[in-house]
């Protein structure tokens, strides 16, 4: 005679089954966001390489400007004029205006800023750079990883939303920066994100990429002196 139904400890052996699969997966989607935030930062790191070896090489003035909205970091050229003096290069950066204006607003403030930053400069004719890495696609982060705060030279505190600027010098000189790549959760500000640091060298252009917020030190100015 068939027994109809499941007994208690059939029914106990099948929950136990299902919570055993659903913390697999969730394991599972956690090392898949990790890889990709890990992978990105690598692929940021290569590109902030290859922008400071073109400076150098090719004896010009680059700039590459991390868009928190959209995920990019392309580069332009910046034909300069009149040198750069210290304040040049603690110049001003753009930040995004409040939420809620309307896109010519947004797009308006930007370009006042940029223009802002430009007048440190002395005189800039810029001039976007399409070459591989840093342009068009190559320039975008993968879907799910984002910005999530910027650190130079220039900058007086730790940057999260709008333009963030990285210069890189024709002498072979790169701002001192510290870049952080996170999964949504680490955008929003979530218990559980992930977050990388791109760490980049001045003198050789090379960054070092590390898993968790690596927090900046108060010698990170003076660390560039002494470099």
């Amino acid at each position: 005679m068939l027994k109809k139904g499941m007994t208690l400890i059939e029914i106990v052996i099948v929950v136990m089954i299902v919570a055993g699969l659903m913390t697999l997966a969730a394991i599972g989607f956690g090392v898949i966001g990790q890889s990709d935030v890990s992978s990105e930062s690598l692929r940021l790191s290569s590109a902030i390489r290859y922008t400071f070896t073109s400076a150098a090489t090719t004896n010009t003035t680059l700039q590459m400007k991390l868009d928190f909205e959209a995920q990019t970091f392309l580069v332009e050229k910046l034909d300069v004029h009149g040198g750069l003096s210290e304040d040049a290069l603690r110049g001003t950066t753009f930040q995004s205006v409040r939420s809620g204006d309307d896109e010519r607003k947004i797009r308006d403030s930007r370009a006042s800023l940029l223009d802002k930053e430009d007048s440190k400069f002395g005189s800039v004719t810029r001039t976007p750079v399409d070459d591989m890495f840093i342009s068009g696609d190559d320039a975008k982060l993968d879907d799910g990883v984002y910005f999530i705060g910027l650190m130079t030279s220039h900058h007086d505190e730790i940057q999260t939303d709008g333009v963030g600027t990285i210069n890189f010098f024709s002498n072979g000189f790169v701002e001192r920066s510290v870049i952080y790549l996170g999964d949504e959760a680490a955008r929003e500000g979530r218990e559980g994100g992930i977050v990388y640091t791109v760490s980049v060298n001045p003198l050789t252009g090379q960054s070092t990429v590390e898993p968790g917020r690596v927090e900046i030190s108060s010698s990170f100015f003076e660390e560039e002196e002494d470099d």
